[in-house]
């Protein structure tokens, strides 16, 4: 079932990096939530673009959905989609979604 990215070493470091920051993503956007539901100290914008830059870019996307975070900020939309758009086009040019597209069908 993962044999494209199992025969692949870069695929698999690419997977273990996405992975492990798109969680990190995930959970920062469910703290920062919750911190605003609470009126807590809040995380940065700059943190949460950096996790998405840096290779967490789906797992903030997945967050801002499933917490409904952020997803009605003109400001934070506007740079946090060409983040994602530019990690969706590296790992389309390299191969990696269409790895991923033969293991999810």
């Amino acid at each position: 079932m993962l044999a494209c990215i199992n025969s692949d070493p870069l695929f698999q470091i690419i997977a273990i990096w996405l992975l492990a920051f798109g969680v990190a993503g995930f959970l920062l956007t469910g703290v920062d939530k919750a911190r605003a539901v609470s009126r807590g100290w809040r995380i940065p914008e700059a943190a949460i673009f950096a996790i998405a830059l840096v290779g967490g870019a789906i797992g903030v996307g997945a967050g801002m959905l499933l917490f409904h975070h952020k997803t009605s900020k003109p400001r934070f939309l506007i740079v946090y989609v060409p983040i994602l758009v530019l990690w969706l086009a590296v790992l389309q040019q390299i191969g990696f979604l269409g790895c991923l597209g033969t293991v999810l069908s």
